[in-house]
Parts: C-alpha cells; sequence; structure tokens
C-alpha cells in the first residue's frame, strides 16, 4: 500500500500485446496494482488501421496512430503519468502540459529495419523516428531493456544521460529456478523456445536432431507451430509463458538452444538461465548481455548449422561445461536480471516523472529532491 504521505500518482499504462510485450502487460498489470493505474490496450485503437498496414505496410503508420489514440485515452482518463511500450508505439503521443511519458523498448526502428529486416531504415519509418525527438524534449523517461538499445537512442537521438534508465527485462526466480532434486536422465534434453520458427532459427535445431551423432539426445521445441520431426523430438505446442508446465520442462532441460535470426533480448534465454541452463545463442541485439560467452553459454555470430552442431557436441561431451556454466547463469540472473532489482528502479523512474509533473516550476534540484523523496517513501511502504 502507497503511504498516505505520499502524493497521489495518476499513472496510465499504454501496452501492446506482440510476442515478448504481451508478458510485459501482464506483469505491469499486476506489480503496479498498488497505483490503481488507468489500463489501455494499443490493440483497441485504430485496430482495422493497424491491421491493415501490418499486413500491406507501412507497418509504422498503424503502430504509430494506435499509440497515439491509446496514450489520448489515458490522457482522458486522468493519468499525468503515462508508461507506454513500446518505442514503435510513441513517436505520435499526445504531448501535453502537465503529462509525463515513461517509455520502455528493446530497439530503435533503425535497429529494427536493420536486424530484422536487413535493410535501412527508410520512409516512413525515418520521418516518424524525427518524431521521437518531440519526446525527448517534452522529459519522457527512456526505459531501455539493454545497453545496446540505450545506445541506439543516444548515438540516434543525443538523448541526455539523465532520460536514459537500463531497465532489463526480470526473470522471478522464486518460480524459474532448478529443480532441487532433478532426475538423472542418461538421455541429454535440449529446450528451443520460440514463436516465430524461421526467424528464431528451430530449422538448424530440427537438423541437428537428426544427425545420427545426437540420436541419444532429446529436442524439445516450445512454439503454437512446433512440428514433428525425428524420434527425438518432441513438440510442445500449449505452453504459454510463465506456465508451471513450462517452467517445469525448462528446470528439467540441460541446455537451451537458440539459433536466432533476429532478436532484441530473448526472454526465453533469460527463464531458462534462471533455471540453471547454459546457452548457445547467436549474438543479436542485446543478447551479448543476457548470455556471457564463455561464462554463461556461448554466443555465436550468425546461425549456421556447422557452427551450433560443434557447440552442442563440446557441451554434451563435457559434463563439467554443462553444470559450471549451468550455475553461472543462474547466478547472472540472481544479480542483473531480478524482479527485485527491476520494480525498485522502475517505482523510482515513476516516482522521478510524477515529481516533474508535481513541481513543474521547480529547478532541477528541487526537482530531484522531490523524486528521492517519493522513491524513499515508495521503498518504505513496501511496494
Amino acid at each position: 500500500m502507497i503511504a498516505a504521505t505520499q502524493k497521489r500518482i495518476e499513472l496510465g499504462l499504454v501496452t501492446n500485446a506482440s510476442a515478448g510485450w504481451k508478458t510485459v502487460r501482464r506483469r505491469w498489470e499486476t506489480d503496479l496494482a498498488m497505483y490503481a493505474p488507468a489500463l489501455h490496450h494499443i490493440e483497441d485503437h485504430w485496430r482495422s488501421l493497424a491491421s491493415v498496414t501490418e499486413r500491406f505496410g507501412p507497418r509504422s503508420i498503424g503502430h504509430t496512430l494506435a499509440g497515439r489514440a491509446a496514450a489520448r485515452a489515458a490522457i482522458d482518463a486522468g493519468a499525468k503519468v503515462i508508461l507506454l511500450s513500446t518505442l514503435q508505439n510513441a513517436p505520435f503521443a499526445p504531448l501535453e502540459k502537465g503529462v509525463r511519458y515513461i517509455v520502455y523498448g528493446d530497439c530503435t526502428s533503425a535497429q529494427l529495419a536493420t536486424n530484422y529486416g536487413g535493410k535501412t531504415l527508410g520512409a516512413p519509418g525515418s520521418w516518424i523516428c524525427a518524431r521521437i525527438r518531440r519526446l525527448k524534449e517534452h522529459g519522457c523517461i527512456f526505459l531501455c531493456m539493454s545497453k545496446w538499445y540505450q545506445d541506439a537512442l543516444r548515438e540516434e537521438f543525443e538523448i541526455p544521460e539523465n532520460q536514459l534508465q537500463i531497465l532489463p527485462f526480470y526473470v522471478d526466480t522464486e518460480i524459474w529456478k532448478p529443480l532441487a532434486n532433478k532426475t538423472r536422465n542418461p538421455r541429454k534434453q535440449v529446450l528451443f523456445i520460440g514463436g516465430d520458427l524461421a526467424r528464431k532459427g528451430a530449422d538448424i535445431v530440427y537438423e541437428l536432431a537428426r544427425q545420427d551423432k545426437f540420436k541419444d539426445v532429446d529436442f524439445h521445441i516450445v512454439s503454437p507451430h512446433a512440428e514433428a520431426g525425428s524420434s527425438n523430438i518432441h513438440p510442445h505446442r500449449g505452453l504459454t509463458s510463465d506456465s508451471p508446465e513450462l517452467v517445469r520442462l525448462t528446470a528439467e532441460c540441460d541446455l537451451f538452444v537458440l539459433p536466432t535470426r533476429a532478436d532484441a533480448s530473448s526472454i526465453s534465454a533469460l527463464e531458462a538461465a534462471a533455471c540453471g541452463l547454459p546457452a548457445i545463442i547467436t549474438g543479436r541485439g542485446g543478447i551479448r548481455e543476457i548470455v556471457v560467452d564463455g561464462v554463461t553459454g556461448t554466443v555465436l555470430p550468425e546461425p549456421k548449422f556447422d557452427a551450433f552442431e560443434k557447440e552442442l557436441s563440446t557441451y554434451l561431451d563435457n559434463s563439467d561445461v554443462l553444470a559450471v556454466r549451468g550455475r553461472c547463469a543462474r547466478l547472472h540472473v540472481e544479480q542483473n536480471y531480478s524482479k527485485t532489482r527491476h520494480m525498485q528502479i522502475l517505482h523510482g523512474v515513476i516516482a522521478r516523472a510524477a515529481a516533474s509533473v508535481q513541481s513543474p516550476t521547480a529547478g532541477l534540484a528541487d526537482t530531484v529532491r522531490e523524486a528521492i523523496g517519493a522513491t524513499r517513501r515508495v521503498t518504505e511502504s513496501g511496494i
């Protein structure tokens, strides 16, 4: 419960349900419930236009207009601080006096074009991105899922340090954890998780499973589109994020493999690491911060079959490497991706944004002091 001495924060949540952002939405609505936030789903706005541009392009137009409409609905509901995901939905957000935005993202549109499309950013994306500078001038705080993304914001938009805050996605380490009494299985268990099989490199995993050298290894494919393959392929189509079944399957496995061709930050790699699984993964986006090469797993430069085959053999032939890197993976998550650390940062940023709204004419020092006081009150209240 928020302390009675703290000024009420009128918080609005503007979120989308694409890919891993659906998990972010669900967690925000639970973790930030003490603020009684106004909830606004981007999919409920400009649905027809967004669906057309999603299918026929340009996608960015539908996304930005839907984000604007959802943010407007949040303002009309009384929100003074708006927590919005993602950057792609933010460019046309209404910039009103007395309203502050906090935008959570994992990549810029230029990074999205380069990493997902293999091309440079063109129109209308480049024109829409120019609107991000308006957000910057309005005092928006940009939450960054990785340093990779933070660096891009700084370079592309010259956003000052006091408006940038790294906020890695968190894993609930009380739920995602190694099994206390893991059954020793003579067959090694390899895990792959990915909704988009082509983008996540599932074809390479299926090819690995067909090799004679891996015929005694079980490969678990978690995806709504998982298909049957060789006899050692085990498709899991109905597992949902954070479900007890997915948690248990992950903890029962020995190694996580993701030959991803395009990514920003892999939530599934974090969850696997929390369960004590080292990873063999492609170094895309902010993944190098999630998987520490040679410590918590192996980061390969490209999703090439030969490279993944060689690394998989190395891990499966050396139980000590599996065990040591698995323990390091768990420790890495505990130290850098815990829920406690994530929420402390997020509450502090919300308090800082609220302080700037409540004292719009105060000097920087006054605003900072008020933000620190608000953060302290939030912490003492047990939030």
